[in-house]
């Protein structure tokens, strides 16, 4: 809880002091987002820097790049119910 108070500074001894009711500010509960960037390194390097010049993401916040193994990767939901949306585009 935030409280603020006021006290003015006059010259008058009998100054007025008060003080406003507390401030609460409610933060709304932050979820995780996960991003994944998938393709060709120099592609996928493009689009970190795309994403840092629009003020998304900095650099440094990416993982490095991981390769694919010939099986390929299984990704798993942490929590039930997360969905996976894909944008695949043609450049």
């Amino acid at each position: 809880m935030l409280t603020i108070q006021y006290v003015w500074s006059s010259p008058v001894p009998e100054a007025t002091q008060f003080s406003l009711p507390p401030l609460t500010c409610e933060l709304p509960r932050r979820r995780r987002l996960r991003h994944y960037i998938i393709g060709l390194p120099e592609d996928a390097q493009q689009a970190i820097d795309r994403l840092h010049l629009l003020r998304y993401a900095e650099r440094f916040e990416w993982s490095r790049a991981v390769q694919f193994p010939q099986n390929g990767i299984v990704l798993n939901a942490e929590q039930p119910g997360e969905v996976l949306h894909l944008l695949h585009r043609i450049r």
